[in-house]
C-alpha cells in the first residue's frame, strides 16, 4: 500500500465533497531527517505527558482532541506542518473505525451529533509520515493488552516503510478538519 497515493486520493475526495482544506499538503516535502524525527517524537511524548495523557487509558478514544492539540503545538514550537487525516486502520481480519465514502456522505447530509462518529483521526506530516498517538492506546483497551505509558503508544510510520494487512496500516479517506466540524465532532473557536 502506498500511503502517499492514498493520502492524495483522500485530499482529492475532500475537495470533491466541498470540504475545506486550509493548506494544501501537496507536493510532499523532502523526507524528515533522523534528527527531525527524533525531535518530533520527543516533543509529542513530552506534550502528551504535560497535558495529562500519561497512559493508553487517557489516550484511548481521544484521537480528535489529541491530534488537534499536537498539530497546533508542533507548528508553534517546532514549525512542523501536519495535516489532520481522517480514516481507519485496516488489518486482514479487523478494521478499526471502518469508514466508507457512503457513510461519510450520509454523515455530512444528516449528522448524528448525539452519537460518536465512526472515524479515526491522525496527523500526516509534510513528508507523508503518519503520526498517530491514539490508535495503539485504543487497541490496548480493545484487546486487553494492558495499560502502557503514552510515549509507547506513539506510532510514527514513515511513508516508505513497508506495511501490510497483517501488521495493519492507516487508510486515509479525508484531509482537514472541515468534516469534523460539519458533523459536530469538534468546534473550533476563533
Amino acid at each position: 500500500m502506498n500511503y502517499k497515493n492514498k493520502f492524495t486520493s483522500a485530499l482529492n475526495k475532500s475537495y470533491e465533497l466541498d470540504l475545506e482544506v486550509k493548506a494544501s499538503p501537496l507536493p510532499f516535502k523532502k523526507s524528515l531527517t533522523v534528527t527531525e524525527q527524533q525531535e518530533i517524537l520527543q516533543f509529542c511524548a513530552e506534550a502528551l505527558m504535560h497535558y495529562g495523557y500519561v497512559s493508553s487509558s487517557e489516550l484511548a478514544n481521544q484521537c480528535t482532541p489529541v491530534h488537534l492539540m499536537l498539530q497546533a503545538l508542533l507548528k508553534e514550537h517546532l514549525d512542523v506542518d501536519s495535516y489532520i487525516t481522517i480514516g481507519d486502520r485496516y488489518w486482514h481480519d479487523y478494521v478499526y473505525c471502518e469508514m466508507t465514502y457512503e457513510s461519510i456522505i450520509s454523515e455530512l447530509n444528516s449528522p448524528q451529533t448525539e452519537h460518536p462518529i465512526k472515524a479515526h483521526v491522525w496527523l500526516t506530516l509534510s513528508d507523508g509520515t503518519v503520526l498517530d498517538c491514539t490508535a495503539e492506546a485504543h487497541a490496548d483497551l480493545l484487546f486487553n493488552r494492558g495499560t502502557h505509558p503514552s510515549p509507547q503508544c506513539i506510532m510514527f510510520v514513515k511513508p516508505d516503510e513497508k506495511v501490510d494487512d497483517k501488521s495493519g496500516y492507516h487508510r486515509p479517506y479525508l484531509v482537514g478538519i472541515d468534516f469534523l466540524e460539519k458533523t459536530g465532532v469538534c468546534k473550533l473557536v476563533g
